[in-house]
């Protein structure tokens, strides 16, 4: 079952989707896409229905300027998708007070899921397709003439020694294609060794950056809801 509903945030209201299981959840799942998605996105919403079916509440939302939440994404910056997930992690909070939270990100929003997770833990974070190398990032915001220009992306970068967050993370299951165009899976493997126990590493197999196949996106969807049911269940 899922139903729309509206996130109060900082920067405005952030529409969202809620996909609920048949019973109390087991822990409730926040959601966060990457930088040009949405909630619309077919491997995310698959993702959530997955996990509304193994007894989790799974929240999805739109980042400001994404889908249909209004904004500029020209004016997107990592500070603000840090703080939408943590508002979307709220929101869920007040709706299940004692109910464990995971943080569940792709993409910049697994960067953002990183973040958050450093000021606020979650019993389990989960990092798909994620840049660990902001330097790496910043670069290529500046000097790919492709790409939309996100001044405020580029300066906002730099405030982060992301680098001291990975070595404080814990719990951070970190899964990427091994041909990802987009996001070297030497980042996946960075931030793995940075990142503290308990923590795991999916590499798959001919992966692109969006895991456009349906056997890898299954294979993903597998192991993160293995690594969240660990984490809940205190296996590790």
């Amino acid at each position: 079952m899922s139903s729309t509903l509206s996130i109060d945030a900082a920067g405005g209201r952030l529409a969202g989707r809620l996909h609920q299981p048949a019973d109390e959840p087991h822990a409730a799942v926040v959601i966060a896409h990457g930088l040009f998605s949405s909630m619309a996105s077919e491997k995310l919403t698959a993702l959530a229905e997955a996990l509304a079916q193994a007894g989790y509440a799974a929240l999805q939302y739109d980042a400001m300027g994404c889908g249909d939440t209004p904004g500029d994404v020209g004016q997107t910056t990592l500070t603000g998708r840090r703080d939408e997930l943590l508002a979307a992690a709220a929101w869920l909070r007040r709706e299940w007070p004692e109910t464990p939270l995971v943080y569940l990100g792709s993409s910049l929003g697994g960067t953002a899921a990183l973040l958050a997770a450093d000021q606020q833990p979650p019993a389990a974070t989960v990092a798909w397709s994620t840049p660990t190398d902001l330097e790496a990032l910043y670069h290529k915001l500046q000097n790919n003439p492709d790409r939309p220009e996100l001044p405020a992306l580029a300066r906002d970068i730099v405030r982060y020694d992301l680098g001291a967050v990975l070595a404080r993370a814990r719990r951070v299951l970190f899964v990427h294609g091994r041909q990802d165009e987009v996001v070297p899976v030497q980042q996946a493997q960075h931030g793995y060794r940075l990142a503290g126990e308990p923590k795991d590493l999916l590499l798959l197999p001919g992966g692109d950056h969006r895991l456009t196949s349906r056997e890898l996106q299954r294979q993903a969807t597998e192991q993160s809801l293995a690594w969240i049911q660990g984490m809940i269940a205190g296996d590790h």
